[in-house]
């Protein structure tokens, strides 16, 4: 961080301060950053496949695709 940055502030949209704090959390429970994504798959026509993601597991708990 520049000595002209504050700690809250956002670079290219993105909350430093947070994504460090999730890194940090992260790193003292390893076990929430297991993640196990759902997709389905069909296959359409020579080499074209239509994937989607509807779901995870990760954090401890199911998660669905919005």
């Amino acid at each position: 961080m520049t000595q002209t940055q504050s700690a809250n502030e956002q670079l290219n949209g993105v909350n430093v301060e947070a994504l460090l704090g999730a890194r940090e959390a992260l790193d003292n429970a390893p076990e929430a950053a297991e993640f196990t994504w759902k997709a389905s798959s069909e296959w359409k026509n020579g080499a074209h496949t239509r994937m989607e993601m509807y779901g995870f597991f990760g954090l401890g708990e199911e998660h669905a695709r919005s």
